[in-house]
């Protein structure tokens, strides 16, 4: 195989976080892995701000100390301008009892590479510039056809594939298990500025979220001097125009909302202005015999709330688990798809129901975009964006009237107490949450 002694147990499709992660926990195991990444890292990818509930599965991994050595800058919480309130709002992490007093704001070229070679470090074997090609699943034996850079062709026969493919989806687009939400139906239009101003105080290192009529902003400062500015808008409404031209649609935005124009004020736009679209989506199957799709070849929802990279290293340590409990034999290789299965797809839907609800939170009569997500419908009228914010990401939305009265008071009476630990639920964002579904410590 391309110069390796033996035939892997696990081929790995993609280098990412969800591919990397799986890597690196196999290869703990004591399995013979192999990552095939169709790049040469560092490479650019968008997905930049972290989530607190993310550090137990890079602890997991040990590479917690290479990302805190790196330098890149610690993201306390995230502030909003969202809702029916013009004043903006905050929360932090260090709010989270027994959590994390913060995140990271990443340079994801840096950030991957970071992943990838702990993951060799660990004793994956990682082939960058292989591009697997196709994957035969319906034998008994997965067979996985690589090409290399130099294009020599060759055929692998593990045990098991993980596809960590990425929006690439090998497995997902060629089973056509692929399904897109319309609901989410947007494009992100987004560059870098340097000489933008930060958030004032002790907010400075927050990301901000920012609606607009048209949509809503991302405002992420990063370790680099750089400044993550990226507009979520309407894909039905504003493909057509971003084609024809995306500089001008770009700045059209920003000028649109206000929070951002004035902070990118005499800032200068120093990278090429990109448009990704069609990035909100599950499948209908997450596994089958002898593989499963992990991060964003399985699911994506939307870049609020930064769930992507959560959701892909969620993945891959939960995929490493299955794997590793068929190889060694301890678990069937049906059952422990299946929890895989029931596990990942658990946390995707919370994740989901919670962003319908935030979406739905916010409202603008004359908006399109906002009044065409008016979808739920279920909070009251009087609900402040920080309170129905922290009652959502309990990710209890499916109540009826009553339900959501006596829950709106238990979060309220919590809020006002000022003890976290009082209101009901599990906060979505927190490591507690990622802690039950991984039995991390």
């Amino acid at each position: 195989m391309g110069g390796a002694a033996r035939t892997p147990d696990v081929v790995v499709i993609g280098g990412g976080p969800a591919g990397a992660i799986a890597a690196t926990l196999l290869a703990d195991a004591g399995h013979r892995v192999v990552v095939f990444e169709r790049e040469r890292f560092p490479r650019y990818h968008i997905g930049e701000s972290l989530l607190s509930a993310t550090l137990p599965i890079l602890d997991a991994a040990g590479v917690t100390p290479r990302i805190e050595a790196h330098g890149f800058l610690r993201k306390p919480g995230g502030t909003f301008l969202w809702g029916r309130q013009s004043d903006p709002w905050s929360f932090r992490f260090a709010e989270d009892p027994g959590g994390r007093p913060y995140a990271f704001h990443v340079v994801r070229s840096e950030f991957d590479r970071i992943l990838l070679e702990n993951a060799r470090d660990h004793g994956a074997d990682v082939r960058e510039e292989h591009t697997v090609t196709a994957v035969e699943t319906n034998g008994g034996t997965p067979l996985v056809d690589v090409r290399s850079a130099g294009g020599d062709a060759f055929r692998v026969a593990p045990r098991f594939v993980i596809d960590a493919s990425g929006q690439t989806a090998l497995l997902g687009r060629a089973k056509g298990l692929r399904r897109f939400d319309e609901f989410f139906k947007n494009l992100a239009v987004f560059g870098y500025f340097t000489g933008a101003k930060r958030l004032p105080g002790e907010l400075a290192s927050n990301i901000l979220s920012a609606a607009f009529g048209d949509g809503w902003f991302w405002y992420i400062p990063l370790h680099d001097g750089t400044m993550s500015v990226g507009a979520v808008v309407d894909a039905h409404r504003w493909h057509g125009v971003v084609g024809k031209d995306v500089d001008g649609t770009y700045r059209e935005l920003i000028a649109r909302c206000p929070a951002v124009a004035d902070r990118v004020r005499g800032a200068t736009l120093v990278s090429p202005v990109r448009v990704i679209r069609d990035y909100s989506y599950d499948s209908t199957a997450f596994t089958g015999p002898g593989w499963l799709l992990a991060g964003d070849a399985a699911c994506f929802i939307d870049p609020v709330f930064s769930t992507g990279v959560h959701l892909a290293t969620l993945a891959g340590y939960l995929g490493a688990r299955a794997v590793t409990s068929i190889l060694s034999g301890s678990e069937p290789e049906a059952q422990a798809l299946a929890a895989y299965e029931q596990a990942y797809r658990g946390a995707f839907g919370r994740y989901l129901r919670f962003l319908y609800f935030f979406y739905d939170h916010n409202e603008n009569p004359d908006s399109y975009f906002w009044t065409a997500r008016r979808l739920l419908g279920t909070a009251p009228p009087d609900l402040s964006a920080r309170e129905a914010f922290v009652r959502l990401i309990s990710g209890n939305g499916d109540w009826d009237a009553d339900a959501i009265a006596r829950e709106h008071a238990r979060w309220a009476d919590g809020i006002r107490s000022g003890r976290p630990s009082a209101v009901p639920g599990i906060d979505l964002l927190r490591v507690g949450h990622t802690r039950r579904i991984t039995g991390l410590a």
